[in-house]
């Protein structure tokens, strides 16, 4: 029997909801207040950097953030048709027609100085514009903070993947969109692959698909599995569009191949690039560098913080 009359308890107060974060420029959601990028950082995004940087620091600095251009030397690749006669070091990186390939001779310093960079530019210029305040009415009690940075190898790896069953089979090394099928190439149509499977003493007859990500080799076959190379490296750059390839299941464009895309490790770096064997990979292997690559690039997470605004 209870002595003591226990005292009514109060209601609860409601909590007044708070908004989800929203999603920063060139980002894809991976949890709640966490975004990576939905590309590879690509020549224009640096560009846009180093014009910044003009306006605001020394040469000295400018010049401290610019791609080493002797990655080029150990290359074999001749420069494109486009630019025939102009070196590959000079042309990658400003080329109009290679604006939205994926930077690279960039140092982990330097990567880690762009994204402090961003930073600071959407945090002082995006989330205070006009046009964003409109579309976000329901943040206005709120102090917004994105943070670039570089991810964690388990963040990578998260973003890669997910936290589905792995595949098997050269064309499954990360899941894609549901639903996502690939479909077979004509051989007969495909210029000089007839002749390439010809030479592999590969037959004629199989049924071949494209590897849908820049890695060394470039088709498949389904019966066995096997992955091939059918192109002529000679005078061939490796490094695409970074928005080729069927996106994985996140939407995330070459999170496997193209360039290694550097993590919050220095010297280490995941996904492979156009120079990696796709008999070689998997989504945990790590390849590891030291300074700038002609293989080497990266793509930023962001981390959003919101603070509820005092007298909200």
């Amino acid at each position: 029997m209870l002595l003591v009359l226990a005292a009514r308890p109060a209601m609860a107060q409601k909590q007044p909801q708070v908004p989800v974060s929203p999603e920063p420029p060139g980002t894809i959601r991976l949890a709640e207040n966490l975004f990576i990028d939905e590309s590879e950082v690509a020549n224009i995004h640096w560009l846009e950097y180093l014009q910044h940087i003009l306006l605001d620091s020394s040469e000295t600095y400018y010049r401290s953030q610019l791609p080493d251009s002797t990655v080029w030397k150990a290359m074999a690749a001749a420069p494109p048709t486009a630019a025939a006669g102009i070196p590959t070091a000079i042309i990658y990186f400003r080329y109009p027609g290679f604006r939205y390939y994926p930077v690279v001779g960039i140092s982990y310093e330097q990567a880690v100085a762009y994204c402090k960079w961003r930073s600071a530019v959407v945090n002082e210029s995006f989330l205070q514009s006009t046009e964003f305040q409109k579309k976000h009415p329901e943040l206005r009690g709120y102090e917004l903070t994105v943070e670039y940075r570089l991810p964690t190898e388990a963040e990578w790896q998260q973003a890669a993947v997910g936290s589905g069953p792995s595949s098997s089979g050269p064309a499954n090394l990360v899941p894609g969109r549901p639903g996502a099928k690939l479909r077979p190439v004509s051989v007969r149509k495909e210029s000089g692959l007839d002749s390439c499977l010809t030479a592999l003493r590969l037959p004629a007859t199989a049924t071949v698909y494209k590897l849908p990500y820049n890695l060394w080799e470039n088709y498949y076959i389904t019966q066995t599995g096997q992955a091939f190379d059918c192109t002529t490296r000679p005078g061939q750059l490796g490094l695409e569009y970074v928005y080729v390839n069927p996106p994985n299941y996140l939407g995330l464009y070459n999170i496997i191949g193209n360039v290694a895309e550097m993590t919050a490790a220095k010297g280490v770096a995941k996904g492979g690039s156009y120079k990696t064997s796709v008999t070689e990979l998997k989504p945990e292997s790590r390849q590891l560098y030291k300074g700038p690559q002609s293989w080497l690039g990266f793509r930023c997470m962001a981390t959003v913080r919101m603070v509820r605004k005092a007298g909200q």
